[in-house]
């Protein structure tokens, strides 16, 4: 409890760093927050043009089918990139005075998060214009995002630790996370794969939580019970793992750093 006791006790620093990180990455840039929509079309058109037209996926609305998981991709990717060096990035605010280090690990993910729901909010327009339709299903995607960035801070929480004691860390993770990229099937479908390796693919925890936006987006259906159970669980689990951890670690690391 004295985790999250401390959140909300420095809640207006938490506030002023998630403002400043939003406000700092676009600072000086032609477009500013227009970057939130751009970057990731951008993305989505050259891996459209790329594996629809090259590869010949066998996908109606591709584009649609893309963007239903290139949106949680994007939660958990820059979770973990920024996550990996939050601590040491900010060594010299926590060892001049007294923060809870979990609130730059918490500023960052909530920071990706919300730049992930402002891309959301404006490529939807653009999908709904390539066909993509207005169901019941899409009002599980609040729920769909919570589950998701639960699981990524859990798992950012434990990676700024260990970045701490191991700064190779930080360059490694670009590299399983491009690894995860391919390995999940976020840019193609797992019929794609041959039969026999679907169990291999079916045992990635991220198939399932990209269901929980696949499903609404581009089926226009709700997840199944054991889908949503399943990655609710694994959120939970890991996100107490991450706490435990970060609380265990935490008041060690100054020395490392």
């Amino acid at each position: 409890m004295i985790f999250f006791k401390e959140i909300y006790k420095f809640r207006t620093v938490l506030f002023q760093l998630i403002h400043q990180q939003i406000t700092l990455r676009y600072r000086r840039t032609v477009f500013g927050f227009l970057w939130t929509l751009l970057n990731p079309l951008l993305n989505m058109a050259i891996i459209a043009v790329v594996f629809s037209m090259v590869m010949k996926f066998q996908v109606n609305d591709y584009a649609i089918f893309l963007f239903s998981g290139m949106i949680p991709w994007a939660i958990f990717s820059n979770s973990l990139n920024q996550a990996s060096s939050a601590l040491i990035a900010n060594e010299s605010l926590f060892k001049k005075i007294y923060l809870p280090k979990q609130i730059f690990v918490i500023s960052t993910v909530a920071t990706t998060l919300i730049d992930s729901l402002l891309s959301t909010a404006c490529l939807f327009i653009i999908a709904f214009c390539l066909g993509a339709s207005m169901t019941p299903a899409l009002f599980i995607l609040p729920l769909s995002f919570l589950i998701f960035t639960l699981f990524s801070l859990g798992l950012s929480l434990i990676l700024s630790i260990v970045s701490v004691y191991f700064r190779d860390v930080q360059y490694l993770v670009g590299v399983v996370l491009q690894a995860l990229y391919f390995a999940t099937p976020i840019i193609y479908p797992i019929t794609a794969i041959p039969e026999r390796f679907h169990l291999i693919f079916s045992s990635n925890p991220l198939f399932y939580f990209l269901e929980l936006f696949r499903q609404p987006i581009y089926n226009g259906a709700f997840p199944d019970s054991f889908t949503l159970i399943l990655c609710s669980s694994i959120s939970f689990l890991t996100l107490l793992l991450g706490i435990w951890f970060f609380n265990k670690n935490s008041a060690k690391i100054i020395f490392r750093l």
